[in-house]
């Protein structure tokens, strides 16, 4: 009877710290699932992006450039966007990834290097 009790009480006492390593493990599994929206948004408004630079003309592009940055110095989803890519370094690496080369070329094929370059 005294070895079952004792037992018992192990088999209680494991269950708790399992129990309580399983419950600490689900903030860190919650952030990375956050981590992973994070990407997953970033990655879609940097192929949306690219994909609406790609199809305008220079024109276009050039009222795209100039409305992006006025709407810069205001409040605006685009900051927000921002915040967020400035918090999240990878969301950040995937979002340059993705439209660097295409802005950087489409900046080219339209004479919009900064600096007359």
């Amino acid at each position: 009877m005294v070895l079952f009790s004792y037992a018992m009480r192990i088999a209680a006492a494991a269950a708790i710290a399992s129990g309580t390593l399983a419950i600490s493990a689900i903030p860190g599994s919650a952030q990375t699932a956050r981590q992973q929206m994070a990407d997953q948004v970033a990655t879609k408004a940097a192929n949306s992006f690219v994909s609406k630079i790609n199809g305008e003309s220079c024109s276009d592009f050039a009222n795209t450039m100039a409305q992006t940055k006025q709407k810069s110095g205001s409040s605006s989803s685009s900051s927000g966007m921002s915040a967020k890519l400035k918090a999240n370094p990878q969301a950040r690496a995937d979002f340059v990834n993705i439209v660097g080369g295409p802005l950087l070329n489409k900046m080219i094929d339209c004479n919009m290097m900064p600096g007359g370059m």
